[in-house]
């Protein structure tokens, strides 16, 4: 059985790698450390079929946490190295070097970012108002055509997919796609795949967008829902990371009145990567805090729940003054945060505790884990919940929220309702007033806690494979 590992969506990935993109590459450099028969390919939209690609074709930004037959371990390895004896300076784009640092600049570069994502709405919102509108004279001829959504045309039988999207994919292969390549055209060139008797696998994370459609963009609910069908009618394995997520797609392919594909739940990793040896810890970031500090690593988004994280600070500061803790929150903002930004941004008490870092390199996040008084996850809805299985693999006291799949992790962190203010100020004050605790616990989690490496993950994902080929789907 040779396996076709799908990378259409960190093809071109230059930045740090957020959750979905790192399960699909710490996966990959699992397959290669173990020596698996795989090729890569990737998905090309406009010419609606697939290409082969090498890992080396793969941007910087991935091949360096990719296993190298030449190190004998990940690339990376030397990246972090290199980081630890001379750090180098952050580097800034073009927008720090023309309006500096401060408030005033942070909130011009926040209102461009807004800006951006308001075009590309407005953009949508135009050619989705042609299609139901346009209907000038000359144009009647076309009128069905138009007016038929892409949504509609990839879903059809004689969309535009081209019948053989990658010829040199063969049948008994395996297609893996475990990458958030959600759009229409790659899921009817995957279901092309299917009926030339590849066996498909593909990942759902969660349903978020399907069913929570109060936290993502309109555009999203349609396309990862019509995404989301294709791929449990469609799918010869459907992955997902909790019991959670599988209870969920149960549920929703009863509603949907759907077949319940074969489902096989993976755990994800949460090792520390073989780049951070346990000595990088020692080199300081770019960004040091004053004070005893907290961290929260997530995307900045409505559903990740900062705004419990405000609300809490707010409390602290009022109480506690000068003596009052920093919180990092380490990541990139995302969607329907903008508000909550500003009020951090301009809380005159609140925005000397609260920093938000992006672009944080991995030796960095190391340090911030080690120097930390705890950290906290107060997400209202996850998959699983990895930075929570990343804290109790370092060790370190994690204080998460008890919604969804994260109380699978392990029952080793202190849990909190993530609507309960005054129940997280609760924790929080007793990680600071209570060290001799925080000692017992961490103590505790360094001895139970089993991690789960990335290649017990990977042996997960080919066993299922295996079972499926085997069978005869």
């Amino acid at each position: 059985m040779k396996i076709w590992y799908d990378v259409t969506d960190i093809v071109n990935w230059q930045s740090n790698l957020t959750g979905i993109q790192r399960t699909t590459v710490a996966i990959l450099n699992a397959l290669l450390t173990e020596g698996v028969e795989l090729e890569l390919v990737q998905f090309l939209d406009g010419q609606q079929r697939f290409e082969r690609l090498r890992v080396a074709d793969l941007p910087h930004a991935i091949r360096k946490h990719l296993y190298s037959p030449d190190n004998e371990a990940p690339a990376v390895t030397v990246a972090a190295m290199a980081i630890q004896a001379t750090p180098r300076p952050r580097r800034r784009s073009r927008s720090w070097r023309l309006l500096g640092t401060g408030v005033e600049s942070d909130a011009v570069r926040q209102s461009l970012r807004e800006f951006k994502v308001a075009v590309r709405q407005v953009r949508r919102s135009v050619r989705e108002w042609v299609r139901a509108r346009w209907k000038w004279p000359w144009h009647r001829r076309h009128t069905e055509k138009v007016l038929e959504s892409p949504i509609q045309k990839m879903a059809s039988a004689s969309g535009g997919v081209k019948s053989a999207p990658a010829d040199f994919i063969a049948t008994g292969d395996a297609f893996v796609s475990l990458g958030a390549a959600w759009c229409v055209v790659h899921a009817e060139a995957v279901a092309q795949l299917q009926k030339q008797g590849v066996c498909v696998a593909r990942m759902i994370y969660d349903l978020i967008p399907t069913l929570k459609a109060n936290w993502v963009m309109p555009h999203q609910v349609v396309e990862i829902t019509h995404w989301v069908r294709r791929t449990l009618t469609q799918s010869d394995i459907v992955f997902t990371i909790s019991e959670f997520s599988r209870s969920e797609i149960v549920r929703y392919c009863a509603e949907c009145r759907f077949d319940v594909p074969a489902i096989t739940v993976v755990r994800l990793g949460d090792e520390m990567s073989s780049s951070v040896a346990s000595d990088l810890v020692r080199s300081q970031p770019r960004f040091v805090p004053e004070r005893p500090f907290f961290v929260c690593v997530s995307t900045l988004d409505v559903r990740k729940n900062h705004r419990l994280l405000y609300n809490a600070w707010t409390l602290l500061a009022a109480r506690r003054g000068e003596q009052c803790p920093d919180l990092l929150c380490i990541g990139r903002p995302h969607l329907f945060t903008t508000d909550l930004l500003r009020e951090i941004r301009t809380d005159r008490v609140v925005n000397r505790h609260m920093h938000i870092l992006t672009e944080v390199e991995d030796p960095e996040l190391e340090w911030y884990y080690a120097n930390c008084q705890a950290t906290i996850y107060p997400s209202k809805y996850e998959g699983w919940g990895l930075p929570v299985a990343e804290s109790l693999q370092r060790g370190r006291m994690c204080l998460a929220s008890n919604a969804t799949s994260i109380l699978e992790i392990s029952d080793l962190p202190e849990f909190f309702d993530p609507y309960d203010t005054y129940g997280l100020v609760a924790h929080i004050e007793r990680v600071l007033d209570d060290p001799e605790w925080v000692c017992q616990r961490e103590e505790l989690i360094r001895r139970t806690f089993k991690p789960t490496r990335w290649t017990e993950t990977a042996t997960q994902v080919l066993s299922a494979l295996r079972q499926s080929t085997e069978s005869g789907r």
